[in-house]
């Protein structure tokens, strides 16, 4: 596995939150070297948070059309 194939996975999961992305950003976490688990960590840790941030803006809110569609 080399580093642009592992940037390119990175780059998979963060924008599109591809599974297989990420689940080659893990495999490439278990590396041996230092640089391409700390790139594929890394780019798993950022795909990680917007998929949460992502999840969260598509939660119904408190407005008058989240009252409405909710209840």
């Amino acid at each position: 596995m080399d580093s642009n194939y592992v940037f390119l996975c990175g780059v998979m999961w963060c924008r599109f939150g591809q599974q297989d992305a990420g689940e080659e950003l893990l495999r490439a976490a278990d590396a041996e070297d230092p640089d391409m688990k700390a790139l594929a960590c890394a780019m798993f840790a950022n795909g990680a948070r917007r998929l949460r941030e992502s999840e969260k803006r598509a939660q119904p809110s408190g407005t008058v059309l989240g009252r409405e569609l909710c209840g």
